[in-house]
């Protein structure tokens, strides 16, 4: 063996010794994650905000997306705050979790945990309808021009993964969606 196997050898042993090892810089990432919530002798982490997070396999990711049915229907102003709202309370009604959510002029975004048995074409359904429903009891300037009794466009958006969609990506949903419909 020569000289510098010997050493790669040795640089390889004290690495693997160092791995179970606490060092300064681990223990200041750790300080920075939230504390755990401890239920019987079981620890969960927590996320920064206090909500447990819970990965066991039996979840799964969601990035969905909302159109409004007219163009010209924009979801500004007072109606931003409501949908936010109203995503929470369906999310805890329904047990989901509602991890992001953007609210835009032309559409709406958000991310969500949902059971791995859950329909996404049924989630995306109970979101339409109980969202549409409150959209035209609140706000029924919006029910004027639209007799179909859903404010959403038709087609959804809905794809595993828990990171918000490009600009790109979203201008092509709401073009595809807009041609769909006859107004491009």
């Amino acid at each position: 063996m020569d000289s510098t196997e010997s050493k790669s050898s040795t640089q390889t042993e004290q690495l693997q010794s160092d791995e179970g090892k606490v060092t300064p810089d681990s223990k200041v990432a750790a300080s920075a994650t939230p504390p755990d919530l401890k239920i019987g002798a079981e620890s969960i982490p927590l996320r920064s905000n206090g909500e447990p997070i819970l990965q066991n396999g039996s979840e799964l990711s969601y990035v969905c997306m909302l159109l409004p049915r007219f163009s010209d229907h924009f979801l500004i102003g007072d109606i931003t705050e409501s949908l936010v709202d109203w995503m929470k309370q369906i999310c805890v009604s329904y047990g989901w979790r509602l991890d992001a959510i953007v609210v835009r002029p032309g559409y709406i975004q958000w991310i969500m945990i949902v059971p791995l048995n859950a329909n996404p074409a049924q989630v995306m359904r109970i979101i339409r309808n109980h969202t549409s429903q409150q959209i035209f009891d609140d706000f029924p300037r919006f029910k004027q021009k639209n007799i179909s009794g859903q404010f959403w466009a038709p087609g959804d958006f809905i794809v595993a993964g828990n990171q918000l969609q490009t600009l790109e990506t979203i201008n092509n949903f709401i073009l595809q969606t807009r041609r769909y419909q006859g107004i491009v």
